[in-house]
């Protein structure tokens, strides 16, 4: 036990080395809480769709210790021994990791067959307690050892169902680790008793191999080793004299290099918290970790090397902590779940943009009123539509579109105090007669009546608009006037009216009376789509700049104070009819 507390101790410094090399991650906003520094500028590019790659996530830390099962394979049987390691790891990506290990540990070996193989081999015990003081033949023993060992190894894993197509969060981590570092051991042997003199193994029952011939089985001599041996093991057992190692206080330790592996399985407990169950085999170039290395049934002057060199294993449950901020240890982190959430995300997008909740015509993705009722017109952003702003939407508004600022009744009609037609917010003559003609300011139109012995053509006075230079269509200030002459023939159904039409006298004289067939073509037009006026009525002419009102005007655009008397020769006349 002397042995093994030394042994710790070089595992205790060990793992505080190790531990300082870990440096604590930096403490940043939640954008960048787990993302390296030196990848904030990917981090931004990828969020704003300018790179195709995220960043990669910082490199986790965890820390462990286990503690388990020991044992050597090599010459003599093994006895259940102890091994305890710790080691830090770091994640280089979602699949590898790098780990420095410390192990430490102590185990026995007892043969359950007896041998006398060991005569005449310098440095070891057997020889020199045994062989030396012999009979013939040498004495029979029962080869045993307890070896205390430690290590130092750097470590590649390998995560082998890191990968998975199926589920975000995995909750067992299957892994394979290899590597090198250095081992050192000592072993030695109970050769003498308590009072320091050999033992008298031909006491010891005989276990006869022979599963036909009734004997000893070897549990019997294993039972009775145990009851002669004292467990001191007090005596270096044969080493290699030549070679260089650790002197700790009065114990000797051989350094080797040592190639180790290793297989476990780990669980998550948590974000921080995972334990493990992990076996790892550690070879040396050695065959002297359990104190043996001839032939165990040789006989004097006969024996041979044995061809195989010793490995220790260790089965361990451990328990691990990650250090830092950030997410998850990338050895569980699915490196297919940016893949996963962008197709997520694109999903939702496609169906947000075929969704349509309420059945308006606006996907869900822009409907800022989601739950319109059904039939309710809506603007471009599902919205309930009210066009004319006078608080009833366009699906309750037997008028939806009353103009601006008119005062509505219950159902959004503008109000119309005198019934005229014309709203009382636009009504020149809000007091109008029940009954009479008005025009679209709401005034009202004068009634004509037929002379004695005449028609109403013979007494009726009709206005004139006019029009922009080479334009034909009404202008919207002339609306009235038009107007004024639909109200007029609704009010004497046999009156006939002819239109006729005039340009100035720039340009052709054919192009000219084109123009002017146009304007009065438009009038007309006008009148009968806009008020139901049947067309029948009207007698249209065009003259072009024939009979034009200003006379002497030249024929050139150059003069902008002629305009105006331009303007006056560009019109259309209204005139009545006379039977």
């Amino acid at each position: 036990m002397k042995n093994l507390k030394h042994l710790l101790l070089l595992m205790f410094l060990s793992s505080i080395i190790m531990v300082g090399g870990y440096a604590q991650e930096d403490n940043t906003d939640d954008k960048y809480a787990n993302v390296p520094k030196r990848l904030h500028e990917q981090k931004d590019q990828y969020d704003d769709g300018e790179y195709l790659f995220p960043p990669k996530p910082k490199n986790n830390w965890s820390i462990g210790i286990k503690g388990g099962l020991a044992f050597v394979a090599g010459d003599v049987k093994p006895q259940p021994g102890f091994g305890l390691g710790l080691d830090v790891r770091k994640a280089i990506g979602h699949s590898f990791s790098v780990r420095l290990s410390a192990s430490a540990g102590q185990t026995t070996g007892l043969n359950y067959q007896r041998t006398n193989g060991y005569g005449a081999k310098a440095g070891n015990p057997w020889d020199q307690y045994y062989y030396q003081v012999r009979t013939q033949p040498a004495p029979w023993v029962y080869y045993n050892y307890q070896m205390t060992y430690g290590d130092l190894t750097l470590q590649g894993v390998v995560n082998l169902n890191n990968i998975n197509f199926y589920k975000e969060q995995a909750k067992w981590n299957l892994y394979a680790a290899g590597g090198i570092g250095l081992m050192g051991y000592q072993t030695k042997v109970d050769a003498l008793d308590s009072n320091g003199d050999i033992y008298n193994f031909a006491s010891i029952p005989v276990h006869n191999p022979d599963p036909n011939t009734v004997g000893v089985d070897k549990k019997q001599t294993i039972d009775a080793l145990k009851n002669m041996l004292d467990g001191e093991y007090e005596t270096n057992a044969e080493g290699h004299q030549d070679e260089e190692g650790l002197k700790v206080g009065s114990n000797f330790y051989v350094i080797n290099p040592a190639l180790v592996g290793a297989l476990g399985l780990r669980y998550r407990l948590g974000r921080r918290v995972e334990v493990e169950l992990e076996h790892r085999i550690v070879w040396t170039n050695d065959d002297l970790l359990d104190g043996q290395r001839w032939q165990e049934h040789g006989g004097n002057g006969t024996t041979a090397l044995t061809r195989d060199f010793d490995s220790y294993h260790n089965t361990t449950v451990g328990i691990h902590f990650r250090l830092g901020k950030g997410e998850e240890s990338l050895w569980w982190s699915n490196p297919l779940t940016e893949v996963y959430s962008t197709a997520a995300a694109s999903r939702d997008l496609v169906k947000k943009l075929t969704d349509d909740a309420d059945n308006d015509g606006i996907p869900d993705l822009y409907d800022k009123e989601p739950d319109t009722p059904e039939g309710t017109p809506v603007d471009g952003q599902g919205r309930t539509l009210d066009s004319d702003g006078d608080g009833y939407s366009d699906h309750d508004d037997d008028q939806p579109y009353t103009p601006k600022g008119c005062d509505v009744d219950s159902r959004g009609v503008a109000l119309d105090s005198d019934s005229d037609g014309v709203p009382d917010c636009y009504d020149k003559e809000p007091g109008s007669a029940p009954g009479s003609l008005v025009d679209a300011k709401g005034i009202t139109i004068p009634t004509y009546e037929a002379p004695e012995g005449g028609t109403i053509a013979d007494a009726c006075i009709l206005p004139i608009i006019h029009f922009d230079l080479d334009k034909d269509n009404i202008k919207p200030q002339f609306y009235p006037e038009l107007y004024y002459i639909a109200q007029l023939m609704r009010a004497n159904k046999d009156l006939r009216i002819k239109a006729i039409g005039y340009s100035d006298n720039r340009n052709s004289d054919e192009y000219n009376l084109d123009l002017s067939r146009r304007r009065v073509r438009n009038a007309v037009d006008f009148i009968s789509n806009t008020y139901g006026i049947d067309p029948s009525r009207f007698e249209v002419d065009a003259k072009g700049e024939r009979e034009v009102l200003i006379d002497g005007l030249p024929d050139n655009h150059r003069d902008p104070r002629l305009e105006p008397l331009h303007q006056v020769n560009r019109r259309v006349v209204f005139e009545c009819i006379k039977d």
